[in-house]
């Protein structure tokens, strides 16, 4: 499996500057980049989608490729839907922890957005 570097990772985790780009269609044709909240768990990164509507999100978790932005880095990854429960539960203590201060985090908001997580992780190595 490829891993995120220590310096990539930990930026993720105290930085709320993430965005991605999954790609459009299969003939992996790059979408654009759209900041969006992010949290790290041991060595993932997982991301949500707060409009169950979102065509970005749908794109990732149809395509399960694209590109991030880490620190101003476009990186090639892939984006994978989150089914498990028990992963759910620990995303979403994640996000109350990272994201507590925020006025627009909300119970509402982590219950509605469940089934919109998805797990992303580097495409190659070393550099990711």
């Amino acid at each position: 499996m490829t891993r995120w570097t220590h310096d990539r990772f930990h930026h993720i985790a105290r930085g709320n500057d993430f965005r991605i780009a999954p790609d459009r269609d299969a003939n992996l044709t790059p979408g654009r980049l759209i900041r969006i909240w992010a949290v790290t768990i041991e060595e993932d990164i997982y991301a949500r989608s707060a409009n169950p509507n979102s065509r970005c999100f749908a794109s990732a978790v149809t395509h399960r490729r694209g590109s991030v932005s880490i620190d101003g880095n476009a990186l090639p990854a892939e984006f994978t839907l989150v089914t498990r429960d028990a992963v759910k539960d620990h995303v979403d203590d994640a996000y109350r922890n990272k994201y507590a201060d925020d006025p627009h985090l909300s119970e509402d908001l982590l219950k509605s957005s469940r089934n919109q997580i998805a797990r992303v992780r580097p495409l190659k190595s070393p550099s990711t």
